[in-house]
């Protein structure tokens, strides 16, 4: 999984799927990782081999490979040493085919834009995010359209709970931190009344981030998304880093949303 050798940057040509590309460079030039830019031809659930828009697939090609030298001239200019493919598909699903490129082509991370509104949205907050997750091992970075580009991780919040059933995203943070020199913040709401048995647990949980400093904070309060936002904002941090065990949580949709960093979905 990492150090990252391939990322997957799915497309539709929009303004805002477009928009991770530079963010996805510079992860891909971290590792020395490859660029997999992947644009899905729409078809129809009842006829998968019927374009959703027929046009001549001479217009298509023509049309598609502009747009894919255009994106792939864009990642040459930011770092001339990273290495590109360029892929095309057909298929009714988008988070299907991703998800089966994405172990085809054995690709270790996902990035794609998101916005509440945009007409992308389906791309991410919807059944393709479940199918990317469910799917696929590979972790997914959630990057919301508009939102201030960060150059570097100095700092990964990486909520967390007594009840949760996996440590993927802090086992993966912890390792981009040993890598990289990132700070880690455990983050856990809850009320008053759990405040001792949250310190005893994070206490736990920070001792398997090793060669890493580590931010241990117990927040009071009953909306976790709020606070999980609020605390990356005032800890000026730059990625959240969630657990994803099966399909995302109306929880975690709601912090890809409206959190003003990257957020990296990680499979158990």
């Amino acid at each position: 999984m990492f150090p990252w050798r391939r990322i997957l940057i799915p497309t539709d040509f929009s303004t805002a799927s477009t928009w991770v590309f530079d963010d996805a460079v510079r992860i891909a030039g971290s590792t020395g990782a490859e660029i997999v830019i992947l644009h899905i031809r729409m078809t129809w659930s009842s006829h998968p081999d019927e374009l959703r828009f027929p046009a001549d697939p001479a217009l298509y090609d023509y049309a598609e490979r502009i747009e894919l030298e255009k994106l792939r001239d864009r990642v040459k200019r930011a770092n001339a040493a990273i290495t590109t493919s360029l892929l095309v598909k057909s298929a009714p699903d988008p988070g299907g085919e991703i998800a089966r490129t994405a172990e085809s082509e054995s690709i270790d991370l996902v990035v794609m834009s998101t916005h509440a509104r945009h007409h992308v949205a389906h791309l991410l907050l919807g059944s393709t995010t479940r199918e990317v997750i469910t799917k696929t091992a590979v972790p997914l970075l959630a990057i919301r359209y508009g939102i201030h580009t960060r150059r570097s991780l100095h700092r990964i919040v990486i909520p967390v709970h007594a009840k949760q059933h996996s440590e993927a995203a802090l086992d993966l943070a912890a390792a981009i931190a040993a890598r990289q020199g990132a700070e880690l913040h455990l983050v856990t709401v809850c009320n008053d009344s759990e405040r001792a048995a949250a310190t005893e647990f994070l206490d736990g949980l920070s001792e398997k981030a090793t060669n890493t400093k580590v931010v241990k904070s117990v927040v009071a309060g009953d909306d976790v998304e709020r606070e999980v936002v609020r605390y990356t904002e005032k800890a000026d941090a730059d990625a959240i880093f969630v657990n994803a065990a099966d399909a995302p949580s109306p929880l975690k949709i709601e912090i890809v949303r409206k959190a003003p960093v990257p957020v990296m979905i990680v499979p158990a």
